[in-house]
């Protein structure tokens, strides 16, 4: 009996180290790709930035929800369950790590630890958003500096390309450590994007029955479209100087 156990554990184990490792991935350092070494400090920022918000507090919800799982199943099959009663497990583990049913666990997590009142479970949310919207606003800040430096980059490089100082390869080379910036940007848009999706449905559950208690999460929400868009003509205005330099 204790061998079947001990097997099971080192089973179960494997299992559970296998999905922190998957878990983990998305936070796995910054995006950089190319010669990191000559970033300007500007750059360096905007990669510690971009990291930061990837971790946002929302997100935090959906990790949970997969550990909760893995451990609710586990348990289920140390104890001689059987395949129905892991699946149990892991649906009762995932509600207590936060989420059950996409992000109807995170209204469901919010509510609970606010015993059941909405108003408070909504005050919670709020607290949450505004500091992902700080992440997010202080990485657009950095995003800001890192346009101007490409931009002057790649003025540089198309006057030096006409003037005869570096060849077509050269120049191109140097057009690589762009779009590696641009690349950053967008996975941050991309991240940006889905939190405030998520934001977004979280304020239609919490706020079910009552529009009005959920007004200052979706001022919050707005906030986060606002920062969106300077984003994206962040992005706009990176990709174009791009194109303009090849020309």
């Amino acid at each position: 009996m204790m061998s079947t156990i001990t097997k099971r554990i080192g089973v179960y184990c494997l299992a559970l180290a296998m999905v922190v490792s998957t878990t983990g991935c998305e936070t796995m350092g910054p995006l950089m790709g190319g010669d990191t070494a000559n970033l300007t400090p500007a750059e360096r920022q905007l990669r510690e930035d971009e990291t930061k918000f990837r971790n946002t507090v929302i997100g935090g919800v959906a990790t949970g929800a997969v550990m909760g799982a893995v451990a609710g199943a586990l348990f289920a099959g140390l104890m001689g369950g059987n395949s129905r009663d892991m699946q149990r497990g892991a649906i009762a583990g995932a509600v207590a790590g936060g989420i059950a049913g996409g992000m109807d666990g995170y209204a469901t997590a919010k509510m609970q630890q606010a015993g059941q009142q909405q108003v408070r479970a909504i005050e919670a949310a709020v607290v949450d958003i505004q500091q992902d919207n700080a992440r997010l606003e202080q990485m657009i800040a950095s995003s800001d500096l890192v346009l101007k430096e490409g931009q002057q980059r790649l003025a540089s490089i198309k006057s030096d390309l006409t003037a005869g100082k570096v060849n077509a390869k050269q120049a191109e080379d140097a057009r690589k450590r762009e779009e590696n910036n641009i690349a950053v940007l967008n996975k941050a848009l991309e991240k940006a994007r889905e939190t405030r999706s998520e934001y977004a449905k979280a304020s239609q559950q919490l706020a079910q029955g009552n529009p009005n208690a959920g007004r200052n999460l979706d001022a919050e929400i707005a906030r986060t479209d606002r920062q969106i868009a300077q984003l994206e003509r962040n992005l706009s205005e990176y990709s174009r100087a791009l194109a303009v330099s090849r020309a």
